[in-house]
């Protein structure tokens, strides 16, 4: 997919980030957050789905905003004065921005739109 390559690698990071994180966690706590973990990442999936089979705004705008909203959940959670809280908080602040912005910086940086 060579029309978005800023959008598509932000979604492919995002993936392997939650993947990283269910299999992380699921080590440290058990089962016990997998099924709240496998929903966020349903979630994901199907703004993903959206996005990719209908270039749809909507689900461009939700997934944004998830991201934007869990970095603000973030900064009221236990874990968010720790090192890597505090990575996933900028984490996901980051991927909200380059996810609604990855049209202005594909043209920043010179990648030109086919699509």
């Amino acid at each position: 997919m060579k029309e978005r390559p800023v959008l598509i690698s932000a979604i492919i990071l995002t993936l392997i980030i939650e993947l990283i994180l269910m299999i992380l966690v699921y080590n440290k706590v058990g089962a016990e957050r997998l099924p709240s973990q496998i929903g966020r990442l349903i979630f994901q999936l199907i703004f993903i789905a959206l996005i990719l089979t209908r270039k749809s705004n909507v689900g461009l705008f939700m997934l944004a905003a998830y991201h934007i909203v869990s970095g603000l959940f973030g900064l009221n959670s236990k874990g968010s004065t720790e090192l890597l809280g505090q990575i996933l908080i900028g984490f996901h602040f980051i991927m909200g921005i380059i996810i609604y912005f990855h049209d202005w910086i594909e043209n920043k940086i010179g990648i030109k739109n086919v699509g």
